[in-house]
């Protein structure tokens, strides 16, 4: 794909299931934006995630893709912080631009939502459900 060619429907639908499975597996809210920045991109992340949580302490994480400006910004909120690292942000970072390298601009992102929840693990809250024992009757 063209830098400035709009993506297609597929193509919206694959970063769209791979931003939910991210959020469904980790608890984490996602936010993917493809698209030129007129701000500072760490400043326009930080506005995206106060719009995408109520508190800062709830878990959040922007990506941020500007293909016109070459450059990739992954803004995580107080409440991510600790499962998403600098350090495992930069990797996700780094796998991105390896793909966009090559003009996958779709596999990119998908593969770092990928590296991302991984990185952040499953939700500590959640129930994993199912029982704790099991009785067996014969």
């Amino acid at each position: 794909m063209a830098a400035g060619e709009p993506f297609t429907w597929e193509q919206r639908d694959r970063l769209e299931r791979a931003r939910a499975v991210a959020q469904a597996r980790t608890g984490i809210r996602f936010a993917v934006r493809v698209g030129a920045v007129d701000d500072d991109p760490a400043l326009f992340a930080e506005r995206l995630l106060a719009n995408l949580v109520g508190r800062p302490s709830d878990p959040a994480v922007a990506i941020l893709v500007s293909p016109g400006q070459r450059f990739v910004h992954i803004g995580t909120t107080r409440g991510a912080r600790q499962r998403v690292t600098d350090q495992a942000a930069g990797l996700a970072v780094l796998t991105m631009t390896s793909s966009f390298a090559l003009g996958d601009i779709v596999n990119g992102i998908v593969n770092g939502l990928r590296q991302l929840a991984d990185a952040a693990g499953p939700d500590p809250s959640a129930s994993h459900g199912g029982p704790t024992r099991v009785l067996v009757s014969l």
